[in-house]
């Protein structure tokens, strides 16, 4: 499923003086996806609707991050204990527990875990920006077509529009959100279309939270329930990093930061919201709500009765207080939640939202109508005979 999507990698992401158009870019700077370990979906609220990160702050804190991540892995390949391999560790990366560190970190463990065998994994212990080549980052504006649009680039922007909540769920993929202070993130439709499907996988890649505008400042994270029961041990695990007298090696005290530093993503918490981990609550609330609101209306349909779609799917998320640039986005965004909510092995008229999906991207009405119990499509004309079963 990657083969379709264009990934950068994060040594081609130093390079970039810019986050600029996809087609503005040369064809080297995607990374076919099987050269790559893991993948990295990047959430982010859009500056303006022609340049998402005009200022270059989005771009700068990356850059900080994937150095970060460098670093890291070269440290923790240093396989010495005792107190002048953790001074030379602390010289290099004094702590983990740092806004675009703590994240690298994660990445880089995440990354590390998807080594195909011990001796690639090793390899990067001899150079750590070998790592670089192993990550790659998908940016919607530099990795997917934007307007204007040729036929081929259109069919494109179709089929990863019909992916990209498959993209997202994938043990193979990483979310990092990118968030700034008073961006309104929460508030954006993409936005939480994203975070939730993100926060909605049943693997250990939890979405991450990266503050652009508080690089390197200390990350809290376990001073709210249900975490403070935890947060004793969790400090001492914290703690190894920075204890130069720690008979640890680096990678052992690297591996206790970031089992500790996972509770916040792991356990789920309807009222907690770190700098590093997203609240569960407002996102659990409003996907109920999309389900209960939506499947009445098509169990509700009777036999030879009409329902078009998009009307109510205009207004869903509004009803939420989720903001979208136009009502395209607005069903889009809907239709993209709907079938990510959906069980793969769902059946009957809850298994549509998939070719809904697919038919809204390629440019299809989304008239249903009830023929002989079965929900179908059916064309703009409403009298026509042309209908496609479910």
């Amino acid at each position: 499923m990657f083969q379709q999507y264009r990934y950068i990698s994060a040594r081609t992401l130093l390079e970039m003086p810019k986050l600029a158009r996809c087609q503005s870019l040369p064809q080297n700077t995607w990374t076919p996806a099987e050269n790559l370990w893991h993948l990295v979906f990047i959430s982010h609220r859009w500056g303006n609707h022609n340049d998402p990160d005009s200022s270059g702050l989005q771009l700068a804190a990356l850059k900080l991050m994937v150095q970060r991540m460098a670093d890291i892995a070269e440290v923790i390949s240093d396989e010495r204990v005792g107190v002048d391999a953790a001074q030379s560790r602390l010289a290099r990366v004094p702590s983990l527990n740092r806004q675009g560190t703590l994240q690298a970190a994660h990445l880089v463990f995440r990354s590390l875990c998807e080594a195909e065998s011990v001796p690639d994994a090793k390899a990067i212990g001899d150079d750590g920006r070998g790592i670089l080549d192993l990550i790659g980052f998908w940016y919607d504006y530099s990795c997917l077509p934007q307007d204007p649009k040729t036929p081929s680039e259109a069919d494109e922007f179709a089929q990863t529009l019909q992916g990209i909540g498959d993209m997202i769920l994938s043990s193979r993929v990483s979310t990092l959100i990118l968030r700034k202070e008073g961006d309104g993130y929460v508030s954006r439709g993409w936005c939480f279309a994203e975070s939730m499907i993100a926060q909605s996988k049943d693997d250990t890649n939890k979405p991450l939270v990266l503050w652009t505008d508080r690089w390197d400042e200390p990350v809290s994270l376990l001073d709210s329930e249900p975490f403070s029961v935890f947060k004793q041990d969790a400090e001492k695990l914290m703690a190894q990093w920075e204890d130069s007298s720690s008979t640890m090696s680096a990678c052992e005290s690297f591996c206790c930061v970031v089992q500790a530093t996972a509770l916040p993503l792991l356990l789920k918490s309807k009222a907690y919201e770190s700098e590093f981990a997203l609240a569960q609550a407002d996102t659990t609330t409003i996907g109920i709500h999309l389900l209960a609101h939506i499947h009445p209306w098509l169990a509700i349909l009777q036999e030879g009765e009409h329902l078009d779609l998009s009307v109510h799917l205009a207004t869903l998320l509004q009803s939420e207080g989720l903001g979208c640039r136009d009502n395209r986005d607005y069903i889009l965004v809907s239709l993209l939640l709907l079938k990510s909510l959906t069980s793969k092995d769902a059946a009957g008229d809850v298994a549509i939202w998939g070719e809904a999906l697919v038919r809204f991207t390629e440019g299809l009405p989304l008239y249903l109508i009830r023929h002989d119990g079965k929900l179908e499509w059916q064309e703009k004309n409403r009298d026509s005979d042309k209908s496609q079963n479910l």
